[in-house]
């Protein structure tokens, strides 16, 4: 432990109740000491003692908003939003994820972790299950449960399963489990995401509330593993159709200034700018071409920032109704906008849309905290906003030529094929066919990337060794024009690494340690494919994706405010996004999960009493 840091342990119970300024403050009770009773008087039975006012601890994950965003946007921000944060919070402008497959899923496990994929098993949104022969979704519930409320009519969800979401396949504790143990269940942990895999991971096991957006019908829905029915305060504002506010109305920018935006962001219409919803590469955007509210328009709900607007009332339907903050023990929310993620996919990272959404975030941030300040109370809430992972520029717009001098689109599909061809080639084709080497069916190969699974009883049966043909097809994959590597699962596991002779040695150095953190035995391939900085192996024509150990993907912006903060401002040491769960807990007053990886950064363990 950090010298500061034990000085901190130490000191922190003493001061606090001296000053204010530490993380939480020592309230006696109020009034002079009662006399004692005569000795001939009845005994009266002793009062309780008043119970500590309750605290609010919010996390906000902004999905797909890099660490660069915050310093390259400021000019824009208004002053009470990332800027009142920087000021007078902590601002980790150095913050990254440890671990390679930088996904949704792995990053809103991580943060309510603290532990990265190695320890708590979500290695990507979607793996393949060996002892089940089917690939799975990273919150695909181990049964079936019903959605709640209940979908008029029918049809597949946007995303995810049928079968309902859960966190049955986390493998760690989380901040919210170990608040539920710590407080009896008292302290109230609620989860709110426009993803099902944001709102089931950040929760924990057994949350008071885990709500995520469906855009079948535009509501917002739990199941049955959750609850059996909403919360009054969801079922109204379910009632209300908020999601409907925005039918008939385009999405234009929020700043009248076109100069500012090119001079921020570069040209409107760029090359490899995809569609979204039927809602054109260019602003305006219209909101779907449906001619009244329906799957599309709440597809394109979710693709603007009309989607995080939307999750923010009902973030305030939730303080208001839970009277979260106030009660007899410290409450944990736990909030994703998802939708910066959907819109950065579609018109990348160097777009007016990203740079509008951004903008549009600075004002959502300032509308948030002005709400806690009235709602709970400027010295009863803490603040941490974060994000699950960054995003790689769009590869044909050629922007970073000397960072990115590989940047290519590589269909998923011609690496695998090419794959399948080189096996072949190699080992034969015996008289009976072609041998299926790859696990899952070949479809779902492309989505289990960039893990690749081998069919070890194919290779079995033609008497090969799964090993050998697993290093001889991970230095194919490796040694591809548009790849930097590719780390085999013995390799990992033995812990050699770098593999010699694939890629650049800084390079491959810089990555294998993140490729290590993660590597689970029991989900992941047999080996992992690095693509060059820049490169997109993808499914998609346009649009661009994440997930790389790259800094694009792993660098994200990481402040922390409200009680207790110091106002340190911008701190330029690298951090890591696995403090983020210790931070939380350490607000809450409670132990970190037994799986995470780090302590709280120094900076925030200061208190405003200028402790060492």
């Amino acid at each position: 432990m950090p010298r500061a840091v034990r000085i901190a342990v130490v000191l922190l119970p003493l001061a606090a109740g001296l000053a204010a300024g530490g993380w939480f403050l020592l309230h006696p009770p109020d009034g002079p000491a009662p006399e004692a009773p005569s000795p001939t008087a009845p005994v009266a039975r002793a009062a309780e003692p008043a119970a500590p006012p309750g605290k609010l601890v919010v996390l906000v994950v902004f999905d797909q908003m890099r660490g660069d965003y915050l310093a390259r946007w400021a000019s824009a921000f208004g002053p009470d939003g990332f800027e009142r944060l920087k000021k007078d919070g902590v601002w980790f402008s150095d913050c990254h994820l440890p671990y390679a497959c930088t996904s949704t899923g792995p990053g809103h496990a991580s943060l309510a972790t603290g532990a990265p994929p190695s320890v708590h098993g979500i290695t990507e949104n979607d793996w393949y299950d060996r002892k089940e022969a089917a690939r799975v979704y990273s919150v695909q519930p181990l049964r079936p449960y019903d959605r709640v409320p209940p979908l008029p009519g029918a049809g597949p969800p946007a995303r995810g399963v049928v079968t309902g979401f859960s966190p049955e396949r986390l493998l760690a504790e989380t901040v919210g489990d170990k608040l539920k143990a710590a407080t009896g269940g008292k302290g109230r942990v609620l989860s709110l995401a426009v993803k099902d895999r944001a709102a089931a991971l950040m929760g924990g096991k057994k949350p008071d509330a885990a709500y995520c957006f469906d855009a079948r019908d535009g509501v917002f829905t739990t199941n049955t593993y959750f609850r059996d029915r909403v919360h009054p305060w969801v079922e109204e504002f379910n009632r209300g159709k908020p999601a409907d506010a925005w039918a008939g109305k385009p999405w234009t920018p929020l700043k009248a200034d076109a100069g500012l935006y090119d001079k921020l962001a570069g040209p409107d219409d760029a090359p490899g700018e995809a569609f979204g919803y039927a809602q054109k590469r260019t602003f305006p955007h219209p909101m779907g071409d449906d001619p009244r509210p329906g799957p599309t328009y709440y597809g394109a709900v979710e693709t603007s920032p009309f989607g995080n607007e939307l999750l923010l009332e009902l973030v305030k339907r939730a303080v208001a109704g839970e009277k979260l903050g106030r009660g007899e023990a410290a409450d944990l929310l736990c909030v994703s906008f998802s939708s910066s993620d959907l819109v950065g996919h579609t018109w990348g990272p160097d777009s007016w849309e990203v740079l509008d959404t951004t903008l549009r975030a600075d004002r959502l941030v300032a509308d948030l905290v002005k709400f806690l300040d009235e709602a709970v109370g400027k010295d009863r809430y803490t603040l941490v906003v974060t994000a699950d992972h960054g995003v790689c520029p769009i590869p044909e717009q050629k922007r970073y030529p000397e960072q990115y001098p590989a940047a290519a689109r590589v269909p998923d599909v011609a690496l695998l094929v090419g794959l399948l061809e080189a096996l072949d080639a190699t080992y034969g084709v015996p008289p009976a066919g072609r041998t299926r080497w790859l696990e899952p069916a070949p479809a779902d190969a492309r989505s289990v990337l960039p893990w690749v699974y081998l069919n070890h009883a194919a290779i079995k049966a033609r008497g090969l060794d799964p090993a050998a043909v697993a290093l001889y097809a991970a230095q194919w994959c490796g040694n591809r024009p548009y790849t930097l590597t590719a780390f085999t699962r013995q390799q990992i596991e033995a812990g050699d690494l770098p593999p010699h002779g694939l890629g650049s040695g800084n390079q491959v150095r810089a990555v294998a340690g993140m490729a290590k953190l993660a590597y689970h035995p029991d989900r992941c391939g047999d080996f992992l494919v690095v693509p060059k900085p820049g490169v997109q192996i993808t499914p998609y024509p346009e649009g661009t994706g994440h997930g790389s150990p790259h800094p694009y993907d792993a660098h994200v912006p990481l402040l922390v405010y409200g009680a207790g903060v110091p106002a340190a401002g911008k701190v330029d040491r690298r951090v890591s996004l696995l403090a983020v769960a210790p931070i939380l807990a350490r607000a809450l007053d409670v132990a970190p999960p037994a799986g995470a990886a780090e302590q709280v950064p120094d900076e925030v363990t200061k208190s405003r009493l200028g402790l060492p």
